[in-house]
């Protein structure tokens, strides 16, 4: 094997490693759930769909539902048990607040005894939201704040005092 073919294998090895999917399964080496109570899955952000299969293959006889939120066009399909929302990136839509809203009227009701996997990915600023302010305007906040060229931070850092 020449330098470079090593070279590739050793970047095509990082790269799979470092997928969503593989990145959770690795994770969820290290959790232990309580036993007794109900598993809920809530995946957030643009990888979001690819996080909660990984999960949802490797809990299969435990998780009792959950929930995705993702970007348009990132879901893959269904996933048995897991309801899937796609709304708007990077500007947050009716969709964004409608699924949000979802995910905390499902674990309103958790107890002592229960658990949630919390999958967060890139976009869930923007996709898991519920405003404090009229929606038309948070979109029109961050429509301007991306025009004028504001960076993630700098757009979170208004955005998390409006919801």
């Amino acid at each position: 094997m020449t330098i470079r073919q090593e070279a590739q294998r050793i970047i095509d090895a990082a790269l799979t490693d470092a997928m969503p999917g593989a990145a959770v399964e690795q994770a969820l080496e290290n959790i232990a759930f309580n036993p007794s109570g109900r598993l809920f899955l809530v995946a957030v952000g643009k990888a979001a769909w690819e996080m909660a299969r990984s999960a949802s293959e490797r809990l299969r006889d435990r998780l009792d539902s959950g929930i995705i939120i993702t970007k348009y066009g990132h879901s893959k399909g269904e996933l048995e048990r897991i309801s899937i929302f796609e709304a708007g990136h990077p500007v947050p839509d009716e969709n964004s607040f409608n699924a949000s809203s979802r995910v905390i009227e499902c674990v309103s009701d958790l107890n002592a005894e229960d658990n949630v996997l919390f999958l967060l990915s890139g976009g869930g600023s923007a996709l898991f939201e519920k405003p404090l302010i009229p929606a038309e305007d948070l979109a029109d906040i961050t429509r301007q704040l991306l025009a004028c060229g504001a960076n993630i931070v700098e757009i979170n850092t208004i955005r998390k005092r409006l919801s």
